[in-house]
């Protein structure tokens, strides 16, 4: 079964949140309505994964943001009008569908055309031992620089860390074989 990539839309709520509640311990889940107020306002900025009969599968949600900002766990995004960041929230895939390389698919569609578009940078909280998967996208962890920036991340628990990826480098990114392959030629940004 193959899936395709696409951006989200306000239909796609009871997915995402069946996504979520498939993902995530009741401690990182976040309320339905504060789901429905997020994608209301930000949806250009997501994508989602969908098999042929329109069943969603993973997503990304995203918001344009400034340098260092960090969402609050069950807070809203504030998208910034003159954002240089695009900050990446929460990118989720059902178990029943990990290891099909639809996470990576989604990043590199997102981060492709956030440079077709100008942003400077990816940034973004891992949780529960995500680091590694997103320094193989090439993000590194960066020391929270405020004090407002700490609370935010001990928000999401212990282990959670800030990470940067600058957009200015060349649009490639690591497949799932380990091979580099340019990001823009894979996955289409519509």
């Amino acid at each position: 079964m193959t899936a395709a990539l696409r951006p989200a839309c306000a239909g796609d709520l009871a997915g995402i949140l069946a996504v979520q509640a498939a993902c995530y311990g009741s401690s990182l889940r976040e309320p339905d309505d504060v789901w429905q107020a997020r994608l209301a306002r930000t949806a250009a900025h997501w994508r989602v994964a969908v098999d042929e009969g329109g069943a969603l599968h993973a997503y990304l949600a995203a918001y344009p943001s400034v340098p260092g900002a960090v969402t609050p766990l069950h807070g809203a995004f504030s998208p910034a009008r003159d954002a240089g960041t695009l900050y990446l929230h929460d990118l989720a895939v059902h178990p029943d569908h990990a290891g099909r390389g639809l996470g990576q698919a989604l990043v590199a569609a997102l981060l492709a055309q956030a440079r077709d578009g100008g942003v400077r940078q990816a940034a973004l909280v891992a949780v529960e031992g995500a680091a590694a998967f997103w320094e193989r996208q090439g993000f590194a962890a960066q020391p929270a620089a405020d004090a407002a920036m700490r609370a935010a991340l001990a928000g999401y628990g212990e282990g959670a860390l800030y990470m940067v990826l600058p957009l200015d480098i060349p649009s490639q990114v690591p497949n799932h074989c380990g091979r580099t392959v340019a990001a823009s030629g894979i996955y289409p940004s519509t």
